[in-house]
């Protein structure tokens, strides 16, 4: 039987559904404590749902609230911002490698709504036997799920307002979703040397210097990963 384009797209819609529905659940719990968090701080609806569409990055946005929140300004937000999400330039340019084939332009646009999730679901998926249309598909199914499950949850938390009761939980929503996903990619032992090398940064100088700690991590423990490899070859 023949194969045809729309029974390709078709299996990539199902496989993206299918791949990212376990994240999307664990995203919940992080949407609610950035929408509750959003509520506590005095944001207003319109500036609560813009944030969650323009960063589409929970740790950065939960940041930026918190520093709202503190009183600080528009610059000292633009900054932490900034430096919590220096990853995704990391992830630009895979997004290039992957989208290739395709316009300038089209791939300026797909690179925007690219997260943690969606980063790791596409490099685990995308091969030589994919072609552009299937991981097109794939890529944008995989943000539509993300992306519904992560602003839904903070419009109905907002909605419910910063009196979300402390036994939730909800501040914990943010380390236990990276944590897991983090889990998951560790298969290796450099995988395991830069996560350890990373989390012991993080942790130890967050206190420091704040959330420079987050990109400092990761140059380390990706530097750390790098050098080990190259002395036992």
């Amino acid at each position: 039987m023949t194969i045809t384009a729309v029974d390709r797209i078709d299996t990539a819609v199902h496989r993206a559904v299918k791949d990212t529905a376990p994240f999307g659940v664990a995203l919940i719990p992080f949407g609610m404590a950035v929408g509750g968090a959003s509520a506590a701080a005095g944001l207003s609806a319109w500036e609560s749902a813009f944030g969650g569409v323009a960063l589409l990055a929970g740790a950065s946005q939960l940041a930026a609230v918190d520093v709202i929140g503190s009183g600080g300004g528009i610059g000292s937000t633009a900054i932490v911002v900034a430096l919590i999400n220096l990853r995704f330039v990391l992830y630009g340019a895979g997004v290039a490698r992957w989208f290739a084939g395709a316009r300038l332009v089209r791939r300026m646009v797909l690179v925007v709504p690219v997260v943690d999730q969606t980063f790791m679901l596409c490099q685990e998926r995308f091969d030589d036997d994919t072609d552009l249309a299937w991981r097109r598909q794939y890529y944008l199914t995989a943000t539509a799920v993300l992306a519904s499950a992560f602003i839904g949850s903070q419009v109905i938390a907002f909605q419910l307002g910063g009196g979300l009761p402390e036994s939730l939980g909800l501040h914990l929503a943010a380390p236990l979703a990276f944590a897991g996903m983090l889990a998951r990619t560790m298969t290796t032992r450099l995988e395991v040397l830069a996560g350890t090398v990373a989390a012991v940064i993080v942790v130890a100088g967050t206190g420091v210097i704040g959330a420079a700690a987050l990109p400092l991590g990761v140059v380390a423990g990706a530097s750390g990963a790098i050098m080990t490899d190259r002395r036992r070859r």
